[in-house]
């Protein structure tokens, strides 16, 4: 890890961890990586580059010897390092004592609390990256401007107020609700829109463009999936807002973009163990008597015991999830539904040639606590991707589990 030395303006090789402040901003036109300009004196005629001394001065003040920015620390025309950068850079703004935030887009005399004021509307807070960079950090700095109400107005509206202030917490939210902080945001290119979502889930994936945000972000659910049975991860809806047709359409598993999870802020997992004694209590049945979610080693879904009722004469299934929508209360591990509160979500399935596959109607459906006549246990198959159902069986081995 390279950081910048404050005093000297020179690249240092870090191999031990050093307390050190970290630069978070929105590139400049123009701006680019100066990694092997540093120390010179043409790098301070680089457009931006007043953004770096900006940060050197408070961190000197605050008695921090080095910087982190990417602008100067990553070496963007190495590949090894540039996919370095990529995968641990929410892990390096974690343990950054301080963040400075650079707004450069924001008229420091005006009130920031005004509904129409500049910061609002600042650029910043409409970047995929930027995410990480205000969740994680333990200290947050805006225009110098220590900012303990970090989810208050606007630009924070959507992440939950504990995210911001205990960034610990961060990973104990349920995966609908972190996915639905990504809401409103962009990149330049479509894969960050992905990458830049990996710190929040705690998990990697080699860097690669040109595959397309859908796919990348298929795999980073792939990824996810290994580390948790947070069922939240299926309670999303298409991307294409509300509708007014009664008509379903068949849909993936898995989601196509982080947009689908635009509304599931306050969608809360249920832990399995309450989620389990729950369903042995209401939905015990002959054959189950108790909720299974398994991942097979294929692209062919998953194999799911869950409370199901049969809808219509279609041979349809209406599938409750371990996930509802409701506030979110803090158990001292993690944040999780109150099923006396909240509304169970649950997804439509259709039979198939494979199974059962998931169909959408552009909105996430709910059921009441006390309305939960006629679902029982019941094992079924889930396809994962109505994309690979057509895949001819000679080429399934290309495709690892979802993709």
């Amino acid at each position: 890890m390279y950081l910048l030395n404050v005093a000297t303006q020179q690249l240092e090789d870090i191999h031990e961890l050093r307390p050190y402040a970290i630069l978070s901003h929105a590139l400049q036109a123009g701006e680019t990586v100066y990694f092997h300009q540093v120390g010179t004196e043409s790098v301070r005629m680089q457009p931006g580059y007043e953004k770096v001394e900006t940060c050197c001065e408070p961190a000197r003040q605050g008695g921090l010897k080095y910087i982190w920015t990417d602008t100067c620390c990553a070496n963007a025309n190495n590949s090894a390092a540039y996919t370095e950068t990529t995968t641990l850079a929410y892990t390096w703004y974690q343990q950054a004592h301080v963040c400075y935030t650079y707004l450069d887009d924001v008229d420091g005399s005006e009130d920031s609390r005004e509904k129409h004021s500049t910061f609002k509307r600042s650029r910043w807070f409409r970047l995929t990256w930027t995410l990480g960079e205000l969740s994680a950090p333990k200290h947050v700095l805006l225009r110098e401007r220590l900012d303990n109400d970090r989810n208050e107005g606007r630009p924070f509206e959507c992440i939950h107020r504990d995210a911001l202030e205990y960034p610990e917490r961060v990973p104990c939210f349920s995966i609908a609700t972190r996915m639905s902080w990504a809401r409103g945001r962009t990149s330049t290119k479509h894969e960050d829109r992905v990458y830049a979502l990996m710190g929040l889930f705690g998990v990697n994936l080699p860097i690669l463009y040109g595959e397309g945000e859908t796919r990348t972000f298929l795999k980073l659910q792939n990824e996810i999936l290994k580390t948790t049975d947070d069922q939240s991860i299926f309670a999303w809806h298409s991307a294409g807002g509300a509708s007014t047709s009664s008509e379903y359409h068949s849909s993936g598993l898995l989601a196509d973009t982080s947009k689908c999870f635009a509304d599931c802020g306050n969608i809360q997992q249920i832990p399995y163990d309450q989620w389990s004694r729950y369903c042995a209590e209401h939905f015990c049945s002959k054959n189950a008597a108790y909720p299974q979610l398994d991942i097979l080693p294929s692209c062919r879904g998953v194999q799911a015991t869950l409370p199901v009722r049969q809808r219509g004469l279609g041979g349809g299934l209406d599938a409750l999830l371990a996930c509802a929508r409701g506030p979110a209360v803090w158990n001292g591990s993690e944040y999780v539904a109150d099923l006396n509160k909240a509304d169970p979500i649950y997804i439509r399935l259709r039979k198939s040639h494979h199974g059962y596959e998931r169909v959408d109607k552009d909105h996430l459906e709910s059921v009441r606590i006390n309305d939960f006549q006629k679902f029982s246990l019941r094992g079924i198959h889930i396809c994962a991707s109505r994309s690979l159902l057509d895949v001819p069986a000679y080429q399934k081995w290309f495709v690892d589990w979802f993709l």
